[in-house]
């Protein structure tokens, strides 16, 4: 929703992409703009239990730009969204903003890049509260997040082997609601001999990492290693690593001050086919993790596991809404303004198929927080989250597409329990002309408890709508 303090980062997110499209404008340079008008009829439209549901008639106004651009010395990008809501009988209206806006700036044959941005998305106010299947439903529980980034980053070559890697980021977040604002900073350098594919490899590596938030103590993290290994084959690298680390059990020591170990393999068959799994001990016990990527020709698909000491200030990305549709619900946990440690291990698998009149996209995750601390270094309870989402859609002639997708989540918050949320949607596409679309939407949306002690919100909510979009 729109507050004084949310307009002036509005204004400066449009001001920046005024000032983009016509400094960098040229014949590579991508630009849509238009407007949606669309009408929907909900029939929970506050999303309470029966029998209390309330229907509405909403009414929809979404002017949009989008605009990317790529060169060799810059790469600029512009996407905004505004989406404005009439609810005809509860007599009220909502609007939203979302959007992101970046410059890349490159130099040196392009191995170093400085990158400068702002974005706007909603996430939830309270996991443990209800929540929407979109903007459109009258839930009360979302609020504005504002980031303004800052990422230089450097990767050169050294000779015919070295190569360094270096690379800064600084996030500043804001929320629309009353809660403190994070400032996360994260820096890591390398340099390996990785290049030469053969023979004895070593590598160097230090990375850092501190959350600091704005009533709360801050958190820091370091972590110092060296690695030896041994080309066994062209593709194929076996290492062991050691080095120094941050004790967990002393939050707020950031001091290298416990050793960890852990041995490995990598894998690289061209570009297609990459893999690395390494096992060990860390300063909070026994490590995994692995990463497999695979490349073909109509998709890609990557596999991940990994453990990691992490913060809310690093975890807290992935609820966006926008149109009714559920972005990737990749967390339902973080809460704005809490300021807590935990150790996160998360398991995920990612597909995506593109055909020439189809495509397909799953994501699958399971993650567990454990060893949760809060601020003041108390303990918190364990939460845990595993859900997937698939969306597919086929292009039927030279006008229609259909389009299905789905989401399923359980998670376990740790203060109201278990809940499954639901979500599941259907769409027609029809082009109308050049720059004129017309579109159908069905949208259902349900959240569950799980359990005699769980308290969390429990509701179905219908959505049909329709759409139309005039586009320049």
């Amino acid at each position: 929703m729109v507050t004084t303090g949310s307009t002036k980062v509005i204004r400066y997110l449009f001001a920046a992409g005024v000032l983009i499209v016509p400094v960098f404008s040229s014949a590579v340079a991508e630009t849509e703009a238009g407007v949606t008008f669309g009408v929907s009829h909900i029939d929970n439209v506050f999303l309470v239990p029966a029998p209390d549901e309330t229907d509405d008639v909403v009414y929809r106004v979404s002017p949009f730009i989008r605009y990317a651009h790529e060169s060799q010395t810059f790469d600029t990008r512009l996407d905004y969204l505004l989406s404005w809501y009439d609810y005809d009988d509860a007599e009220s209206s909502s609007t939203f903003h979302t959007g992101t806006a970046s410059v890349t700036g490159k130099a040196w044959r392009e191995s170093f890049a400085l990158e400068l941005g702002a974005r706007r998305r909603q996430v939830l106010s309270d996991p443990d509260g209800v929540i929407p299947g979109g903007q459109l439903p009258l839930s009360g529980n979302l609020t504005d997040r504002d980031e303004f980034w800052a990422n230089p980053r450097l990767t050169r070559e050294l000779g015919g082997s070295l190569t360094f890697d270096a690379n800064y980021r600084y996030t500043f977040g804001n929320y629309d609601a009353r809660v403190q604002e994070d400032r996360n900073q994260q820096a890591s350098v390398k340099l390996d001999n990785y290049r030469a594919a053969s023979g004895l490899t070593w590598a160097l590596g230090y990375d850092w990492r501190r959350t600091e938030y704005e009533i709360s103590a801050p958190w820091e993290y370091q972590k110092a290693t060296a690695e030896l290994g041994y080309w066994t084959s062209g593709s194929t690298r076996v290492f062991a690593a050691g080095g120094q680390e941050s004790a967990w059990d002393e939050p707020f020591d950031s001091t290298l001050a416990d050793s960890f170990w852990e041995v490995g393999f990598a894998y690289k068959s061209g570009g297609r086919l990459s893999a690395e799994f390494a096992v060990g001990e860390r300063s909070f016990g026994t490590s995994w993790r692995g990463d497999v990527d695979y490349t073909f020709r109509r998709g890609q698909t990557t596999l991940s596991y990994f453990e990691r000491v992490s913060t809310t200030g690093f975890s807290r990305v992935n609820l966006i809404v926008d149109d009714d549709r559920l972005g990737n619900p990749d967390d339902f946990l973080n809460e704005p303004g809490n300021a807590e440690r935990f150790l996160q291990e998360r398991l995920q698998w990612v597909l995506g198929l593109s055909g020439r009149r189809t495509s397909f996209n799953l994501r699958l995750f399971d993650e567990d927080r454990t060893d949760r601390v809060a601020a003041d270094g108390s303990s918190r309870p364990h939460q845990s989250q595993t859900g997937a989402r698939a969306d597919v859609s086929w292009r039927v002639g030279a006008r229609t597409t259909l389009g299905v997708d789905g989401a399923i989540v359980e998670r376990e918050t740790g203060e109201s329990g278990k809940s499954r949320f639901t979500r599941a949607g259907a769409t027609v596409g029809y082009r109308l002309g050049k720059h004129t679309n017309l579109r159908l939407s069905y949208g259902y949306t349900e959240q569950q408890p799980r359990g005699t002690e769980s308290t969390g919100r429990d509701y179905v909510s219908n959505i049909v709508s329709l759409f139309l979009t005039v586009s320049i």
